[in-house]
């Protein structure tokens, strides 16, 4: 069951914008929406949040008083799944400009004139992926092209929280995160963020990397500290290359662990579980799309 917590904002509840908005579109779960108090800026009038709240027993329902704004809209859903989370935030988005956010960011007012002024000197963008800052003493949380471009079919690493789009278009398209990737799923921990850009571009969406700063982020997260070719990266590989691949996965499995191979023993992994964990997450990926064709 879904419960939907407005409070009385104008631009959410009567669809009547002064301006071009920006909705944040924050994921969180159970006790951790207490931490999104820290990511709202001071009210400013083009500018509403849609807090999607997952939670996993009753007693994480309660939503913070601080969360309680005229600018605020918090729905509350139960179970586990970032993915499922930001569609249920997408959803309910109403603004011009959606931005994607986490529970464990921060922003500056400056940052959202960034993305505003990114659309609008862009008019045919339909999705920005923009850069994430991080903490003094931090390094860079990734390379970053230099320039601003145009996404074709290559595709470099994108982070959720680095991505603003334009809320007409991607509701028009029908796209969505695919919800069997990202946290909170017991296989496919990741990779969900760039299944969804892919899916953009294969949607003919203009989708644009602007080297300009949006939000900012501790260095560390949680796929960067797993280990290299723990099994859950493993899945990740298989069951991406499914998605983008299809059935051809099954193959390159088998190319792929024998490509690895030096670097596998080198890492003293078993390359014959190596090869499971791929195959497991492609049969995996198939079985899915059976079940969503009937």
């Amino acid at each position: 069951m879904e419960l939907i917590y407005g409070f009385d904002n104008p631009n959410i509840m009567n669809g009547q914008k002064k301006e071009p908005t920006i909705t944040i579109l924050i994921s969180t779960i159970d006790e951790r929406i207490e931490d999104v108090k820290k990511v709202l800026l001071n009210p400013r009038d083009d500018v509403e949040y849609i807090i999607s709240h997952q939670y996993t027993e009753q007693a994480h329902k309660k939503v913070p008083p601080e969360l309680k704004r005229n600018d605020v809209m918090v729905s509350q859903i139960e179970g586990k799944g970032v993915s499922r989370s930001r569609n249920n935030a997408i959803k309910l988005a109403s603004g011009d400009i959606a931005l994607m956010s986490d529970d464990d960011v921060t922003y500056q007012n400056s940052y959202i004139d960034v993305v505003k002024k990114s659309f609008y000197d862009n008019p045919d963008m339909d999705v920005g992926i923009f850069k994430i800052k991080t903490k003094a003493g931090e390094p860079e949380y990734k390379p970053y092209p230099e320039y601003q471009l145009e996404l074709k079919k290559k595709l470099f690493s994108v982070s959720t929280i680095e991505i603003a789009f334009d809320v007409k278009k991607i509701i028009e398209s029908s796209i969505c995160f695919d919800e069997r990737f990202g946290a909170g799923e017991e296989l496919l921990i990741g990779s969900e963020e760039t299944i969804f850009i892919e899916d953009c571009l294969k949607e003919g969406l203009k989708v644009v990397f602007v080297p300009e700063y949006i939000v900012e982020h501790p260095y560390t997260s949680t796929v960067n500290t797993i280990p290299k070719f723990d099994k859950r990266l493993n899945w990740i590989t298989g069951a991406y290359d499914c998605r983008k691949n299809g059935r051809i996965a099954l193959l390159k499995a088998f190319g792929g662990t024998f490509k690895k191979l030096p670097e596998l023993l080198r890492h003293k992994v078993n390359p014959l579980s190596y090869l499971y964990h791929r195959l497991s997450a492609v049969i995996y990926i198939l079985r899915t799309d059976k079940k969503k064709d009937k």
